[in-house]
């Protein structure tokens, strides 16, 4: 068939209607063709797909994804559910052999095998009966979807604190791997009035200089839009690096935000201050010697733990016998040295300890005559040494070491705060030191205008808070701004609540950061030295914010994860 027969019915029009049934020569049969692939022929398979609407392409989806879409999100639903449990667990999610023949396929693979085995739905769409290119539980979907999670628990943190001021409290540690990690904590005042201290991320460092460490902690806060202007607290350790005055991490944040003030960790601080005393002071530098040494020895020694436990044992009987000692649950438990921490402990034990080593060695028996000065001599001596050379000297040797390690410009913070503790129905209440403490501490937080207001405010808060029923009996400045909250004070006291929120955020210790690294010593494991950074920061927020974790609704996380 030539050109001029293709376009006859198109642009000539066609005039040979003797030739319709004159056989071969019948100019229809010319036009349509032998051929299948002959223009008419697919120009009629065209016209038959256009009308067959059921199989356009719109429609193929939609009829597939109604099925589809269910299997794969129970199939995703079921991933995300293990992975959220063996994190909480602080199980690993991988096995040494995830291949079909592998008796022992991982805790994830194995956790997927026993849903399904007690319901049918799952065991339908997951492993064996899941698509090759969406079963949903390769190890970099495992890492996407705790990602996921991790960063909805990172979000929501963020939204709790809004505009609120907020403390970073930081410290560092080597994990299995021999890493330097730095966990960041955040800690603010929620709508509530409820003190929170939420761990936010891990982040590893390659040296701990005090630059180093505040190009990090800047860049995870600006990732979650929190501005270092309105950090009005600093809590780290001791370390230089840290609490330098000139050119630590502190001084660093206070060059940008001369209200982040920075708190040594209390409890740190006076374990140190307390160290320091105990070595100025002979008699109690020798009694805790001589308790490291007992301690030493008999924790090397599982036979003399063992006689230790079976004295103790022995003697508890005895007493709970003689009625000399109640008992029931929880009481008069088995301890041991490393339990006996506790100088007091260590009293319970020492007869234990004495006929437990009676026939080790007098070297050791010697140390643990603690009162070994003489007891044949005149009781007057006696009295003397312990009150003038072993109380009076520790003591004054610890006040030494406390005033040394307090900074002024801290402790004025602190008195100051003092005049806000609503104990004995808010005896220490005074409103020209808070007046003084906002005009030297937190002058910018409030206009010119709203300290004027303070002090009116502050008399009608010193006629109503304290006669109120509901806030007689508050003790701490923390649950007084919980109950101005719940009685509806804070709309009557704007001003003076915004001040307790500024004060809560300044941090009291570095509690939460130790208990980020006794969860990192849990999941980086020997046999888990290999985890990636950012895994292992996604992993230990999930397994510490569990409270955070279990509100989160797993379809939101499976919305996320399939974008």
């Amino acid at each position: 068939m030539d050109d001029t027969d293709r376009d006859v019915f198109i642009t000539r029009g066609f005039d040979k209607w003797k030739k319709v049934n004159d056989g071969k020569n019948c100019a229809f049969l010319g036009h349509m063709g032998k051929d299948h692939n002959s223009q008419h022929n697919k120009a009629e398979k065209a016209c038959l797909d256009l009308m067959n609407q059921a199989y356009h392409i719109q429609n193929v989806f939609k009829r597939q994804s109604t099925q589809e879409v269910l299997h794969n999100r129970l199939r995703l639903k079921t991933s995300v559910d293990v992975i959220r449990w063996l994190t909480f667990q602080a199980c690993p999610f991988r096995g040494h052999d995830e291949s079909l023949s592998s008796i022992n396929c991982g805790n994830f693979l194995e956790m997927v095998k026993l849903l399904a085995s007690y319901n049918e739905q799952v065991s339908g769409v997951v492993l064996g009966n899941a698509p090759q290119n969406a079963k949903y539980t390769s190890p970099d979907i495992q890492k996407e979807i705790l990602h996921v999670i991790a960063n909805k628990v990172r979000n929501t943190i963020r939204s709790e604190i809004g505009e609120a001021k907020f403390c970073i409290i930081v410290d560092e540690a080597r994990d299995e791997s021999k890493r330097e990690q730095m966990a960041i904590v955040l800690r603010f005042v929620d709508k509530k009035g409820f003190v929170q201290e939420h761990f936010f991320d891990l982040v590893h460092v390659r040296d701990t200089s005090a630059l180093t460490l505040k190009t990090d902690i800047s860049k995870v806060l600006s990732n979650h839009n929190l501005n270092v202007k309105d950090i009005r607290g600093q809590g780290y350790d001791g370390a230089s690096n840290m609490s330098g005055e000139w050119n630590g991490l502190q001084a660093l944040f206070l060059q940008e935000c001369p209200y982040a003030y920075y708190v040594h960790c209390l409890a740190h601080r006076f374990q140190l201050a307390l160290v320091a005393a105990s070595r100025e002071v002979i008699p109690i530098h020798q009694f805790f010697s001589n308790l490291t040494f007992i301690i030493n020895v008999v924790g090397a020694s599982c036979k003399r733990h063992d006689e230790l436990q079976a004295y103790h044992a022995a003697e508890i009987a005895q007493l709970v016998a003689a009625q000399e000692l109640e008992s029931g649950r929880g009481l008069n438990q088995m301890t041991t040295l490393k339990r006996a921490g506790l100088v007091g402990k260590y009293y319970g034990l020492t007869d234990d300890l004495c006929q437990a080593l009676q026939y080790k060695s007098q070297d050791i028996l010697n140390a643990m005559s603690l009162a070994d000065l003489n007891r044949q001599k005149d009781p007057l001596i006696v009295e003397h040494h312990y009150r003038i050379e072993v109380f009076l000297a520790g003591l004054d040797s610890q006040l030494q070491e406390l005033n040394t390690r307090f900074s002024d410009h801290t402790m004025d913070l602190l008195i100051l705060s003092a005049v806000l503790d609503p104990q004995d129905r808010y005896k220490s209440f005074n409103i020209n030191n808070i007046c003084e403490l906002v005009d030297k501490f937190y002058p910018d937080d409030f206009t010119e205008q709203e300290k004027y207001h303070l002090k009116y405010e502050l008399q009608h808060y010193e006629l109503d808070v304290p006669y109120h029923v509901d806030l007689q009996e508050v003790k701490t400045i923390g649950e007084l701004c919980q109950k101005l909250v719940e009685t509806g004070k804070t709309t009557i006291y704007p001003l003076f609540d915004r001040l307790l929120r500024l004060l809560l955020t300044l941090p009291a210790s570095i509690a939460t950061t130790e208990r980020a690294f006794s969860a990192m010593s849990i999941v980086k494991t020997k046999l888990r030295n290999r985890m990636e950074d950012e895994f292992l920061g996604d992993y230990l927020i999930t397994y510490i914010e569990k409270e955070i974790v279990e509100k989160i609704d797993t379809n939101s996380v499976i919305e996320i994860s399939v974008l």
